[in-house]
């Protein structure tokens, strides 16, 4: 028999998503992943992950169920059409929230839940499946409300220790500090924007170390979560406006990569964040030929619209990206190496599907 003691000593340095998974094995683990103390050890020990490392994906499927949003959390690396063999998954965790409420991004595991039309957030920790419901945000101007949407985003900084909520509207962001690792007080925070801020409740955001990258129409936002000041940085030149593209994106070794499908390609572009020297180049990793079929009703040719998310799966080393209900990846192994601008173009024979 294994003493309690040995298991804490092992399960202390195990990576979140293994601890995650631990839970499934037996009662005695499930027991010490729950209990507090080893909560607050875990906490400590892996709140700020190496720099250079692969963020944790997780996928996240939310549906109506007896009037209520039921959220299936999966680990990204099992439902990755590199390494599915066939049959069902264990989810890590299913979340309920009040109806309304839909997934606004992950930061460090944490699922942000958010309800747009109540302006109120959740905060879950999909391990141990406790939430904390935030403040409800303060009310915007009535011009604002019909003129423009809002979203929302946890974003973390590793130099103050900080988790801090964001919602960003159209001429204005408000702040909120989870935890005031920097002496921050507690309570909304309002900055103004100068130039307007155009996004929706689906627009997506990505947290890159200290920075939430906001992937507006056109320009990308990033804002750093310690000084909560924004920049403003120009899109990539993918060839057309951005109202024909479908717009994805995740952190790839400390750098945010955007993911855009267009009406002939999937195109993975590449940028810095972490530095603050104006424009940052865009470097086009990977060109993926894109053979979705189109719609036709009557005369007229429609492109089929689905939505899209994309990942990299560290441990089999493929960009991985699903749409609608079919995921795809291409193995292309180490990705700190830099690429040529003219990037391969690969058909979607060679994807695996």
């Amino acid at each position: 028999m294994v003493p309690v003691e040995l298991w804490w000593e092992v399960l202390i340095r195990a990576p979140t998503k293994d601890v995650a998974r631990s839970s499934c094995v037996s009662k005695q683990w499930r027991d010490i992943v729950t209990n507090p103390s080893f909560r607050k050890l875990h906490h400590d020990r892996h709140a700020a992950p190496p720099k250079g490392d692969v963020p944790y994906a997780l996928l996240v499927s939310t549906d109506s169920v007896d009037g209520e949003s039921v959220s299936t959390v999966f680990p990204a690396a099992l439902v990755s059409p590199a390494v599915m063999t066939g049959g069902f998954h264990a989810p890590i965790c299913r979340v309920s929230n009040a109806y309304g409420y839909h997934l606004a991004n992950v930061c460090n595991g944490f699922l942000c839940f958010a309800s747009w039309s109540g302006g109120k957030v959740v905060v879950c920790n999909p391990v141990t499946g406790e939430k904390l419901a935030l403040p409800r945000t303060p009310p915007l101007e009535p011009d604002l409300v019909f003129a423009s949407p809002f979203t929302f985003a946890l974003g973390f900084s590793p130099t103050t220790g900080a988790y801090k909520l964001f919602r960003f509207a159209d001429h204005r962001i408000d702040s909120y500090a989870l935890a005031a690792g920097d002496g921050a007080c507690s309570g909304w925070r309002q900055h103004p924007l100068s130039h307007p801020c155009r996004v929706a409740e689906n627009t997506p955001t990505v947290v890159v170390g200290g920075k939430i990258c906001v992937l507006t129409p056109g320009p990308v936002m990033v804002v750093d979560v310690a000084s909560e000041e924004h920049r403003t940085y120009n899109p990539a030149d993918y060839g057309c406006p951005w109202a024909q593209v479908a717009v994805s994106g995740f952190e790839l070794h400390g750098r945010l990569c955007l993911v855009i499908r267009t009406h002939t390609d999937i195109q993975f572009w590449a940028m810095p964040v972490e530095e603050d020297n104006g424009d940052q180049p865009w470097q086009l990793l990977y060109k993926i030929k894109d053979d979705t079929s189109d719609v036709r009703i009557g005369n007229r040719v429609f492109r089929r619209q689905a939505s899209m998310s994309a990942w990299f799966d560290g441990e089999t080393h493929a960009l991985c990206y699903k749409e609608g209900y079919d995921l795809y990846s291409r193995f292309i192994g180490t990705t700190t190496t830099t690429t040529s601008p003219a990037a391969p173009s690969l058909s979607q024979t060679e994807v695996l599907s």
